[in-house]
């Protein structure tokens, strides 16, 4: 069994940035998203919730059928730092069978919620199969923020390999994704999922 790996960035040259956003799927911001990738010839990884992926399977058939990630964010955004190591291994296993069930596939990218995370968390998402414990470099903070303040933190933060975290039940998110993305491309940028970058051998 690998050991799992914990990043906040991923180190490359090219010029290359990582959308990722989480607690989705949802009705209305997702495909919103996915429309946004897509005109902009983008790709993105979403960590999803089991609860909202139990509501939403077509989403994520969508989501993997637009050539995106789905990793496992948790089953229901629980703090999982305060779980028995069981419980734990019962949130993610069960959030992973829907991604299976809706996509026939498996990511092994795994994302705490509220990024919080022990060593015990860390053997619940090892023993569960993933190998990346996917952190983030820049956090607009999308939640709290104005649509041109998201964009404003994300463009003054590009480097190559950045991980950023937004999240889908954020309206401010959805105004600005459209923007962002053509002001990545401006600046010579391109978003691209974690599995382009990202391989099983590590």
């Amino acid at each position: 069994m690998a050991a799992i790996s914990t990043i906040r960035f991923i180190e490359t040259k090219d010029q290359v940035v990582f959308l990722t956003f989480d607690d989705g799927p949802e009705p209305i911001f997702t495909p919103l998203a996915l429309a946004a990738l897509k005109r902009y010839q983008s790709q993105a990884t979403w960590f999803i919730l089991g609860q909202q992926a139990e509501q939403n399977m077509e989403i994520l058939t969508d989501i993997c059928e637009a050539g995106h990630d789905i990793g496992v964010h948790s089953y229901n955004h629980v703090s999982l730092t305060g779980l028995p190591l069981g419980q734990i291994i019962q949130q993610l296993e069960r959030t992973k069978a829907l991604i299976n069930k809706a996509t026939g596939r498996f990511w092994p990218f795994f994302r705490p919620p509220n990024g919080a995370y022990n060593n015990k968390v860390l053997e619940a998402a090892e023993l569960t199969g993933f190998l990346w414990n996917v952190m983030w470099s820049v956090d607009p903070r999308d939640y709290r923020s104005s649509p041109q303040q998201i964009i404003n933190h994300i463009l003054m933060n590009l480097h190559p390999g950045t991980i950023i975290v937004l999240h889908e039940v954020t309206p401010s998110t959805t105004q600005a994704l459209p923007i962002l993305l053509q002001e990545i491309g401006k600046r010579g940028y391109r978003a691209r999922s974690l599995s382009q970058y990202l391989t099983e051998d590590k």
